[in-house]
């Protein structure tokens, strides 16, 4: 019984099989594609040759963008051309074209998916980066916490936990001599913020660097990482951090701090900076979206105004305190870098009014996908107190919802793909039952059952299908490969990445391909059926 179904398996294969090897296909796509790389390349030297150069996201003549989109063009379409004449070398003209729409939309599914994976992962990991994994909060609304230091000794003790840092957040506008921005004042403790925080892994700008010299234009100095520390003593400069920033010792002049700003009138509208503190001003880094937008630079002193003020004659008056520029940080998200400051958590608080108080304690797990199970130690922990516990995952639910349904309807939506390889499939055996009815007759009159003659057509359907997905994951497992290995450039100013993330999963790949063999396997039910119910004498028949 087993030999007899191999036999039937077999028949079903050659009946796949090309009976002369043809190479015509093959050759006019390595033309094509040699083509289209030729005239690619042409266009690439062209440009290097000019005064400007080349850059992909730059200004390119028209002569090198018509080479570059012909050569593209042409190399696509014979890279495909030279696929299908590869496959056409051993398989017939419809078997080559079924098998050709299977790889092919099995490879495109599992790099849109892997790259729909990428991006969520990019946009997950940038959020947990500036905000931690659990959050703990007062449970009514504009509370504080006032044994927040008990509390993140509390929740260091509970499993899972690697780190506890308090913040204190509150609405602030920015004035800038340029423009005003509503932005996010974040106070942080610069004694934990490593535990929770990569904001020093973000830090794009020296935390001191110094104003420009006289003489000299507005703009950034020499750029290099700064460090949290230096949020507390903005205006000392040493011998080693000047050789860091690579200044000449000999012209800098070390900087003190500002004059403080004369009161403004009470009857104003809009608020005057108050009389500072002798002293230097505190300070705070910027995002670098925020600094594009402002025009800021390092070491510049900025009025940050509160609207939680002082009541004055006429009523409330917001609350206006100078603060230093020292330096700037890039976390990857466009939402963070244009609406977030960070500042120390004594100095926030000062400029609120507040005593020894933070706004919520962020926690960091050791394991991220455990976030929700130390959430719930962390309750049965501080069980008995006013207290709001949130894990990543809840205080995000809308976003990440909306981005696993697009995930799912982008999957949907590729599959149609699939099932017009699979349509492909129903054609092609219907050519073969027609072009060997007679073939089929004589093995019926030699005895062969229509069960035979069933599995002798749903094996082709199988083996098309095999073979299709079996290749698109091969091309699509490589793409994916190459990738995440050499990177697709992105112009960051459009899309605020420097290249396409991507991340093909386990599991995508065998969904793809177990739909792909189910939906080949489905699209030979009729063709075979209609083969089975022959008639020998229909077969046999000269007309």
């Amino acid at each position: 019984m087993l030999f007899t179904r191999a036999y039937e398996g077999l028949l079903g294969w050659r009946y796949l099989l090309r009976q002369a090897r043809s190479y015509h296909v093959l050759l006019v796509g390595l033309g094509l594609l040699i083509l289209g790389a030729t005239l690619a390349g042409g266009g690439v030297f062209w440009q290097h040759n000019q005064p400007e150069g080349f850059d992909l996201f730059g200004v390119m003549s028209p002569t090198t963008q018509a080479l570059l989109a012909l050569g593209g063009g042409l190399a696509v379409i014979g890279a495909c051309v030279t696929f299908f004449g590869l496959l056409n070398v051993f398989l017939t003209v419809f078997a080559s074209f079924s098998t050709f729409m299977i790889t092919i939309g099995v490879a495109e599914v599992i790099l849109v998916l892997g790259v729909m994976n990428g991006f969520q992962g990019d946009l997950r990991a940038k959020i947990i980066d500036t905000y931690a994994h659990v959050m703990i909060e007062p449970a009514q609304h504009g509370a504080h916490l006032s044994d927040y230091r008990a509390l993140a000794s509390a929740a260091r003790q509970v499993e899972g936990v690697v780190g506890a840092s308090p913040i204190l957040e509150a609405e602030i506008m920015l004035s800038a001599p340029s423009n005003l921005s509503a932005v996010i004042l974040s106070g942080v403790d610069l004694a934990s913020l490593a535990e929770t925080n990569h904001l020093a892994r973000h830090l794009e700008e020296a935390a001191r660097c110094p104003p420009p010299l006289d003489g000299e234009a507005k703009g950034p100095c020499k750029r290099w990482r700064g460090e949290l520390r230096f949020l507390q003593d903005p205006y000392t400069l040493d011998e080693a951090l000047i050789a860091r920033a690579g200044l000449d010792p000999r012209r800098v002049s070390r900087p003190t701090a500002p004059p403080p700003p004369p009161l403004g009138d009470p009857m104003m509208p809009f608020p005057a900076p108050a009389q500072a503190a002798p002293g230097p001003p505190p300070s705070f880094f910027a995002g670098v979206e925020l600094r594009r937008n402002l025009g800021l630079w390092p070491g510049e002193t900025l009025n940050v105004i509160s609207p939680q003020g002082d009541l004055g004659p006429n009523g409330p008056i917001p609350k206006s305190r100078p603060f230093r520029v020292a330096g700037f940080f890039e976390s990857g998200m466009l939402l963070f870098d244009s609406k977030l400051i960070y500042a120390t958590l004594p100095d926030v608080q000062r400029f609120l009014g507040l005593e020894d108080v933070a706004g919520a304690i962020q926690i960091r797990v050791e394991d991220l996908e455990e976030a929700r199970l130390v959430r719930d130690r962390l309750r049965v922990a501080l069980a008995g107190r006013d207290l709001k516990i949130t894990d990543w995952q809840a205080r995000n639910r809308s976003l990440f919802s909306a981005l696993k349904l697009e995930k799912i309807a982008m999957f949907l939506v590729l599959s149609i793909n699939i099932l017009l390889a699979a349509f492909s499939i129903t054609s092609t055996l219907v050519m073969t039952i027609i072009e060997r009815k007679r073939e089929v007759a004589i093995l019926m009159a030699m005895g062969s059952s229509h069960a035979a003659i069933l599995r002798i057509f749903m094996s082709q359907g199988a083996f098309t299908g095999a073979l299709g997905s079996l290749l698109g994951a091969i091309i699509g497992l490589s793409g994916g490969l190459a990738l995440s290995r050499f990177g697709l450039p992105l112009n960051t100013e459009v899309y605020y990445i420097s290249a396409i993330p991507i991340d093909v999963r386990v599991i995508d790949v065998l969904s793809i391909i177990l739909v792909a063999l189910l939906v080949s396997l489905l699209s030979t039910v009729y063709p075979a059926l209609y083969a089975s119910r022959l008639r020998p004498v229909e077969g046999l028949n000269k007309q």
